[in-house]
């Protein structure tokens, strides 16, 4: 299994990168998870908009699917019409969408996308890759994720405060992708769907997670700062998500910048 982040900022990008989303390969599977704003250029850099199995937002904030929107537009006037674009989202999700497009454009968005209710609980087979979502504590629906393939388990916590539901998607798999989006001092400031540095290195360790990825840091604060804070709390391996890395999980633990 080879993870490609493709943003790592929360909320807005820092210069030069994006807000979240990752590119997961395994086998002849390739599946996105998230495509917030400046996604789609990295994204294209792995690989071609044909090879894409599904995609798959956990919850609808722009900064997790704002470039969807370029990826509609570059489906739909491929000379190829590769329509049918596998995508898994919440509820309303293509509703959501169309709302800011012009009817021309809304009429075709359920002709180039063939959505899928991400539901929590329920199992989703991508190829090679099994993922199944749990619900989260965030101001809109949304889901943690945990993805499994042939010998690695990953997990991704969305946006979300401490819950069950981020804990037990994270529970002894070998990768844990956890935002953290604020340093510990704003805790408070966080209670309303978001974890501070601490925050996610206690909900890793309590899970038992074996390396743990930090993402969606507000570009306000220094990343340093906030591993160091996470280590705090987590005693493991922690990297910070950086556009462009690479973690193979083959044969153990690699990062390639």
């Amino acid at each position: 299994m080879r993870l490609t982040v493709l943003g790592a900022s929360g909320t807005y990008p820092r210069p030069g990168g994006a807000t979240n989303g990752f590119l997961v390969r395994e086998g002849g599977t390739s599946l996105v998870l998230e495509l917030g704003n400046g996604c789609l250029s990295n994204l294209l850099r792995e690989a071609r908009l044909t090879e894409i199995d599904a995609v798959v937002i956990t919850h609808m904030h722009i900064d997790h699917f704002g470039d969807l929107y370029p990826l509609f537009y570059a489906l739909r006037f491929h000379p190829d019409r590769p329509w049918g674009q596998r995508l898994l989202l919440p509820g309303d999700g293509l509703g959501i969408m169309g709302r800011i497009l012009g009817e021309d454009s809304r009429e075709y968005l359920e002709r180039v996308f063939a959505p899928e209710v991400l539901e929590a609980g329920r199992d989703y087979g991508v190829g090679d890759i099994t993922l199944r979502a749990f619900p989260t504590r965030h101001p809109v629906e949304g889901y943690a994720l945990r993805l499994e393939g042939p010998g690695w388990r990953v997990a991704y916590s969305s946006d979300s405060s401490p819950c069950p539901g981020v804990e037990e998607a994270a529970r002894g798999t070998d990768l844990f992708i956890c935002e953290a989006t604020l340093p510990a001092a704003y805790e408070e400031e966080a209670s309303h769907g978001h974890m501070t540095s601490r925050q996610a290195g206690a909900t890793a360790a309590t899970a038992g997670a074996r390396k743990l990825m930090l993402t969606h840091i507000w570009p306000t604060f220094d990343v340093l700062d906030i591993v160091r804070e996470a280590g705090e709390t987590y005693r493991g391996e922690i990297v910070p998500a950086r556009e462009g890395m690479t973690v193979s999980l083959e044969g153990g633990w690699h990062v390639q910048a």
